[in-house]
């Protein structure tokens, strides 16, 4: 009886937790170059129930979207644009709806610094390989890396600028994989109960 409570509350900790993640997603749909989340699972050795192993990220990537901004840049290919943060270390993002500050650096929503002093006014213009040109004017480089952070060589991505990727969530799944993490956790909660109710059954019989 102990056992049935231990392996639905297992349960629903783990479906509670995939349904966050599913949420997050369906969330992030319009957000530009968002890698969804993905939860696997696993069966409780021995005891039954299940329980979520993790929830990655995955490394798909959506597809571009052309916005006409010239300061919108999508990467085709693999790899990430560096950026240097307020704190001086480095992140990756596809994300590419950047802007240009005060000082001319080319900077991403929150304010990191892709590309440092490329812009006076002029025009941007952006090479398949990244580099920048302002009004025809080399004024630097776009940085596209890998996961660590190494280069990615050249020929392996072409950075196309007016452009935005997509989300790489697929509502469709989404949805069906929500309904699917609510019913089990609907038919956890009445696994619960039934066994509350036997458990106090037995004990008013031993009273």
């Amino acid at each position: 009886m102990i056992q049935s409570f231990y392996s639905s509350s297992s349960a629903l900790l783990a479906y509670s937790k995939a349904q966050d993640a599913t949420a997050h997603n369906i969330a992030n749909v319009n957000t530009p170059a968002f890698q969804s989340l993905s939860s696997t699972f696993s069966e409780l050795a021995n005891q039954g129930g299940v329980k979520l192993n993790s929830i990655r990220t995955n490394e798909g990537t959506g597809y571009a979207i052309p916005t006409g901004n010239q300061l919108d840049f999508s990467i085709n290919g693999n790899g990430y644009f560096r950026v240097q943060d307020a704190d001086g270390t480095a992140s990756y993002t596809r994300r590419g709806d950047f802007s240009v500050d005060a000082v001319g650096n080319l900077v991403t929503k929150d304010g990191g610094i892709v590309a440092e002093n490329v812009s006076d006014g002029g025009r941007l213009e952006i090479t398949d390989n990244g580099e920048i040109y302002s009004d025809g004017a080399y004024r630097g480089r776009i940085e596209v890396v890998d996961s660590n952070g190494n280069p990615m060589p050249e020929g392996s991505f072409s950075v196309e600028q007016g452009a935005l990727e997509a989300s790489d969530t697929d509502i469709a799944k989404e949805i069906v994989d929500s309904m699917v993490y609510l019913n089990s956790y609907k038919s956890n909660i009445v696994t619960t109960q039934t066994a509350d109710q036997m458990l106090g059954t037995i004990i008013d019989m031993m009273a």
